[in-house]
Order: structure tokens, then C-alpha cells, then sequence
């Protein structure tokens, strides 16, 4: 039986550990637990369908993506009794009648390909506030029922525990590194600069570390960290939990928890490196964004503000499968839809180690055309 080595606990690399350890493969994670890892601060909005984002070949990703997530939840649900995914639909704001029609529209036209969208509404501001009393009065809206919100965090703790479940799989939470066998083309890992495995095939599922990691290998990778900021409020509301989460006019959402409580966010800062720092600025950013669309900011209680780190690519499109003819495979560049998108790449992963079909043709997310051996 082959044995199968994941770097990285985040999202992705979770999500291919508990695919494969579903398989019946011998599968090993290796986590150093980073404080950056934005999973571990995530939550989000899985409603890519409105996106108005012209890059088909990241929308047929995310389409997918949200599509997968009723199904892994039910599974997670069933094994683990959680999942961290729940679908109380998505509230999308507009300042006009004529714009919540045109979205409306929209969603129309791609619930054909997409039924997943569920029903969809339009809503005059009266029928707003009733399903998300905090929004300011004079919104229209539109409501799509199929829209759900995610928890980092509790997603990737469901994945780990079903995984370890199987039998099959083995987590060590410990910092790993790869390295070429001395004289040789042949990947060895590394823990505490000693030799683990053998393993016959890698995942590297980093995140925005992979830049550094694949250049001690010779690669050159169009990677880049991006600093993101999130803030957890308290609201005067207490029967938040089904209430839809909120995408606003603006580049910030809000998310719905229970018993009050809202996440809203978040930034996405350039050129700060991996710095973990919060910020009065990103806070204040992120509610003064928000500020025209909630109503009584002031009166939000901080919670907490979480920060982690994205990767980026140079055209902000994702790269997904095997480098070259190594036994490596990677998934890198997801950004913003790290949370959509992170549980069916690490899917797609773990079937491109088994080679079995899968939906999405990965060829348009080749990382040769992102990771490249130094000239």
C-alpha cells in the first residue's frame, strides 16, 4: 500500500487527509499548528454564485466547491456529529430596486447550471430588515436560499477527527520539511532534521509558506502572502443563529453566529509579509465599511480580532495537481476563496494521487504554469 505524506493542516491539507484516509490509503499530516494559518481564523460566506468575477475557470472551481459543501457536511455531520457548515442562505444588498433585479437576474441565469442556488427572492427594505433586523433601512436585497456560512476552524477540526477515525490516517503535529535525496531527484521529508517515512508521494498544502519551502527545492513560485484582519462582535441581538449571512455593497461581509454574535470582515493588506500584528487601522477599516449598510456600529462589542495569512497568485487564479513528473502535488493561491474552495481542492487532490475521475478538469490549474525551476 502506498503511503501518502500531507505538509499542512489547514483547509486544503485536512481536506485531503480525510479523503484519502476515506479511501483506505495510509496517509500522515504533519502540522506545526502555525498561529498564521488562515483556516484557523476563517469564516466566510459560501455563496460564489453572484460573484460578478469574469474568470470562468475560478468560477467553474467555486461553483463546484459550494456545490460539495451539503455533501461533505452531511457526511462530517454523521461521523463527527459537526461539520462547521451550515446553509441559512445568503442576503445580497443593493441600493436600489433596479440593481436587486438585475442581481436577481443573474442568479436566475446561473441557477440553470447551478441549482444548488435554491430559491431566490427579491426584497423590498422592509422584507430586508424582517430577515436581518441590524441592515439599515431603505436596502433592497436578494435572498438565495442555497447560500450557507463556514467556520474554519471547526470545518478542519471535523475533518481531522473523521480522519483519524478511518484507522488510516496519522497526524503529527510537528514542522516538516522536503529536500532532494543527497546525489538524487528523489523527494525525502524531514522532521527535526530527521528523516520521516518513507513516503512514495507528498502533499504540500502550506498555504502561503510554499513559496519559501519549494525554493530550497530550486523552484521559483508566483506566491505571495496577504495579510487579512477579521473582527468577532457582539450584538445587542441574540437570536442570530438562522439569520443569512450578508454580502453589502462593499469589499467587507458579515457573517451571523449564535446568541449574537457577528464575524465581519476582512481586510486584505499587501506587503506585510507573514506579520500576525492586529491593527486599530484594520479595524477601523473594517467598520467604517460596514458602517453605511449596519445600523448602531457603535454599539458592537470587540470580541475579537483574528488575523491570518492567504496566498496569492500574480493573476489571483488558484493552482491545483502534480509538479511536473515529481511525486509532489500541490494546491496553492486560493486567496479570499480559501474557505469555499479549500475542502473539494483537498478532494481533488487526494483523487489526483489516486487517479480516479473526478468533476473539474484540473489541466487549467497545472502549477507548472506557477512554480518554476530557478534559470
Amino acid at each position: 500500500m502506498e503511503k501518502i505524506a500531507i505538509i499542512g493542516g489547514g483547509i486544503v491539507g485536512a481536506s485531503a487527509f480525510y479523503h484519502l484516509s476515506k479511501s483506505g490509503v495510509d496517509v500522515t499530516l504533519f502540522d506545526r499548528g502555525d498561529a498564521g494559518q488562515a483556516t484557523r481564523h476563517a469564516a466566510g460566506i459560501i455563496c460564489p454564485w453572484l460573484s460578478k468575477r469574469r474568470n470562468k475557470v475560478w468560477y467553474e472551481l467555486v461553483k463546484h466547491s459550494a456545490a460539495y459543501y451539503p455533501v461533505l457536511s452531511a457526511e462530517l455531520e454523521k461521523q463527527v456529529g459537526m461539520s462547521g457548515y451550515k446553509q441559512v442562505g445568503t442576503l445580497v444588498l443593493r441600493d436600489s430596486e433596479a440593481g436587486a433585479r438585475q442581481l436577481a437576474d443573474l442568479a436566475r441565469e446561473r441557477r440553470r447550471e447551478a441549482p444548488e442556488i435554491g430559491e431566490i427572492k427579491l426584497l423590498r427594505p422592509a422584507e430586508v430588515q424582517a430577515h436581518f433586523p441590524l441592515v439599515q433601512s431603505g436596502f433592497f436585497g436578494v435572498l438565495v436560499s442555497g447560500g450557507g456560512r463556514a467556520e474554519g476552524a471547526q470545518i478542519r477540526s471535523a475533518l481531522l477527527q473523521a480522519a483519524l477515525q478511518t484507522g488510516h490516517a496519522h497526524y503529527i503535529e510537528q514542522e516538516a520539511h522536503l529536500a532532494w535525496e543527497p546525489g538524487t531527484r528523489r523527494l525525502q521529508l524531514t522532521t527535526g532534521g530527521v528523516l520521516a517515512g518513507p513516503f512514495d508521494k507528498v502533499i504540500y498544502a502550506g498555504g502561503a509558506w510554499m513559496a519559501e519551502e519549494l525554493a530550497h527545492l530550486g523552484f521559483t513560485s508566483d506566491l505571495v502572502p496577504q495579510k487579512g484582519q477579521i473582527l468577532m462582535v457582539q450584538t445587542e441581538e441574540r437570536e442570530t443563529d438562522n439569520w443569512p449571512v450578508v454580502l453589502p455593497p462593499s469589499s467587507k461581509s458579515i457573517v451571523p453566529f449564535e446568541a449574537g454574535m457577528l464575524m465581519i470582515g476582512a481586510t486584505h493588506e499587501k506587503g506585510q509579509g507573514f506579520d500576525l500584528t492586529p491593527t486599530k487601522a484594520a479595524q477601523d477599516e473594517i467598520l467604517e465599511a460596514v458602517r453605511p449598510f449596519l445600523a448602531d456600529v457603535e454599539k458592537l462589542q470587540l470580541i475579537q480580532q483574528s488575523v491570518g495569512t492567504r496566498p496569492y497568485t500574480s493573476d489571483f487564479k488558484p493552482f491545483i495537481g502534480q509538479l511536473g513528473d515529481l511525486p509532489l502535488f500541490v494546491a496553492g493561491g486560493l486567496g479570499a476563496s480559501g474557505l469555499t474552495t479549500g475542502p473539494y481542492v483537498g478532494r481533488l487532490l487526494s483523487e489526483a494521487i489516486l487517479k480516479t475521475p473526478h468533476a473539474l478538469d484540473l489541466q487549467p490549474f497545472d502549477p507548472a504554469s506557477y512554480i518554476r525551476p530557478h534559470q
